[in-house]
């Protein structure tokens, strides 16, 4: 009986820290920074908007041209893929990558 009663006691120690740890973990807020990157990053800004219209500039900022830029991510692109988890739901894409390492 004794044992039952020592059982039971860690089951609700352990049932009481797991739901301590729970409500730590969803009221972690998410940073701005990550939140606006889609709109407000390098990649969106500056390579989407305006390099992507500019043959030149984009040959200037990558030394490749667009067609050689998009020849290289579609032999690595498979490689360098991340797909959602609960960890990263919004992965940094392929060409994000490829640009980042490039420049």
């Amino acid at each position: 009986m004794l044992i039952k009663l020592l059982l039971l006691k860690e089951i609700n120690e352990e049932e009481t820290i797991l739901e301590h740890a729970i409500k730590i973990y969803n009221t972690k807020k998410t940073h701005n920074l990550f939140l606006t990157r889609k709109i407000e990053g390098f990649y969106s800004i500056l390579i989407e908007k305006h390099l992507f219209k500019d043959e030149q500039k984009f040959r200037e900022f990558f030394r490749l041209s667009y067609d050689q830029f998009n020849y290289v991510l579609n032999i690595i692109e498979d490689d360098i893929k991340t797909n959602p988890s609960n960890r990263v739901r919004q992965p940094i894409i392929p060409a994000e990558k490829l640009s980042i390492t490039l420049r």
